[in-house]
């Protein structure tokens, strides 16, 4: 019962952070996505992969929900984004 209470906890942590996540934007055009911000998008894939099934399921339906989620930040800085994608992927996978 206490794991099920931590598992629904954690998913709703995810979910709040999630929302904290930047798509693109104009702004992002001058500034585009850096190291950091991989790092952060890594940590968050596994939700925001959910949320894209999730999104995709509902669209054959014809029902549009959070279709604007991507799992990579664009524009991004190229290698040094994509790197620290992966450092935050893997790190959430080793140690979420």
């Amino acid at each position: 019962m206490k794991n099920h209470r931590n598992l629904v906890l954690a998913i709703f942590l995810l979910m709040v952070l999630a929302g904290c996540a930047s798509h693109y934007s104009p702004k992002n055009i001058a500034d585009p996505y850096g190291f950091f911000s991989g790092i952060w998008h890594g940590a968050i894939a596994i939700l925001t992969i959910t949320v894209n099934i999730i999104s995709w399921v509902l669209s054959l339906a014809g029902i549009s929900f959070l279709q604007d989620i991507q799992i990579i930040g664009r524009p991004n800085t190229g290698l040094f984004y994509y790197i620290g994608f992966a450092i935050g992927f893997f790190w959430l996978s080793l140690f979420g």
